[in-house]
This record gives C-alpha cells, structure tokens and sequence, in this order.
C-alpha cells in the first residue's frame, strides 16, 4: 500500500508518469478533492488519466513531496505531504494566473481487496491561489455580494 501511494504521489502526480495509470487504479477508482471541489470527483482509470493532464496543463511545474505515512485500517492509508505548483495554463476553466502556491495536504487512500490497487483517494489540502479565487468568485454569485444586500434593503 505504501509503494502503490508513493507512485501515485511521486511518480504519478509529480514525474508525470501516465502510463502507470493501469497498474495503480483499480477500474472504479474514485479521486475527490473533498475540500476544495468534493461535488466533482474523478472517477474511473480514464478519468485519472485526465486528471493527470489536466493538472500538467495547469501546473506543469507541480510537485510533491511526502512527508508521513500512517496506517489507517488493513485496506486504507493516509500520508501526509508538502509541494508547489504554479499556475500557467487553465484551471477549472479559468485562464492561467502566473500565481505559485505552497500547499500541504492529506490524502487518504483506500485500496482494493488483495491492496494491488487504488480504489479511492479523498484528498484534504490546503488551497491553491485560484482554489481561494474561484471560491471568492462562487460567493459573490450566490450571494450577489454587500452592495446588492444593501440596496434591497433601501428599496424596502
């Protein structure tokens, strides 16, 4: 378990390495960024792969480096790591910012029966620069922000 979460970090995530996709995930493996985008998890060996490029387009200088690795249950780990990535190509559909970020980060990761591959990752990290952007952006949608909420309540 721990060498089948030290590729996906290292050699997956950060060396870029697609073609490990077929012997790290399990066929319904499922990815969730639980705190930053939990509503849009990656699911699938294919959606890993493009996962991967996504992230490559976005941060290409990406990297991670793992700090601890903790037993969890006979089929699960969490380890802990550290890494930085700057922002040169689109995000979540937003254009590339230039913005480097230092992020920390726990991922959880379940494994299959016989623990020969990854069935789930649940990931908690701290946030990108444009993580921060996007939700300030999400905010004043929703909520239309102070100056709407104060003219609604001069017009009553």
């Amino acid at each position: 378990m721990v060498q089948l979460a030290h590729d996906y970090l290292i050699e997956y995530l950060t060396n870029k390495r697609a073609e490990l996709a077929e012997q790290l995930f399990d066929e319904g493996v499922v990815h969730k960024d639980v705190v930053w985008d939990a509503s849009h998890p990656t699911v699938g060996v294919e959606g890993m792969r493009h996962y991967l490029q996504d992230l490559s387009t976005a941060f290409p200088d990406f990297w991670v480096e793992i700090d601890q690795y903790a037993t969890v249950d006979t089929n699960s780990i969490m380890v802990t790591y550290r890494g930085s990535a700057t922002n040169l190509g689109e995000y979540h559909h937003h254009k590339a910012t230039g913005h480097a970020s230092n992020f920390e980060g726990a991922n959880c990761f379940r494994f299959n029966h016989d623990r020969s591959r990854i069935t789930h990752i649940d990931v908690y990290r701290s946030a990108f620069a444009e993580d921060l952007d996007e939700v300030g952006e999400k905010r004043q949608a929703q909520e239309g922000g102070f100056r709407e909420l104060r003219l609604k309540r001069l017009v009553i």
